[in-house]
């Protein structure tokens, strides 16, 4: 009698590890799914805003003041224009969307644009410089953390 109850409860922690092992295995396997997919969202987006122009003022034209250039309180899109007419890269600031995805459905992903100093890239600075900090985030509820890109826009 102890001898089958016995077995039957390491019959029992036996399945109990191989279920373990498996939902960490399906877990594993997700986040790096999650992972793929959200830095293609991001990759995608970061494309777009880098095919843009540096500035407003640079559309079509040539600056050499960079007092020309959008005030740093102004960025964003000008009156009127939405996501299908943007046209510069400081277009973009505060710019989100929820992309549905295949796998994982929704991801959401956001912009945001601020001037930096070219000597500390790092620090938005809130003056007119010729070098633009673009970060791109991303999240998934398969992802333990946001997913940051940066891309240096300088003219």
């Amino acid at each position: 009698m102890f001898l089958v109850l016995g077995a039957i409860v390491l019959l029992a922690i036996l399945v109990l590890n191989v279920n373990r092992t498996i939902l960490s295995t399906t877990d594993n396997s997700l986040q790096a799914q999650a992972i793929t997919t959200t830095t293609s969202v991001a990759q995608q987006t970061m494309d777009l805003v880098r095919s843009e122009s540096f500035d407003e003022a640079t559309v079509g034209a040539a600056v050499t003041d960079s007092d020309d250039f959008t005030a740093p309180a102004s960025l964003g899109p000008e009156s009127g224009e939405s996501f299908n007419t943007f046209d510069d890269v400081d277009d973009y600031k505060d710019y989100s969307d929820l992309i549905n995805t295949p796998r994982l459905g929704d991801v959401s992903v956001s912009v945001n644009v601020a001037y930096v100093n070219p000597d500390s890239p790092d620090t938005p600075i809130a003056v007119r410089s010729r070098m633009k900090r673009v970060e791109v985030k991303t999240f998934s509820v398969y992802l333990p953390d946001t997913l940051r890109l940066y891309y240096y826009s300088s003219y």
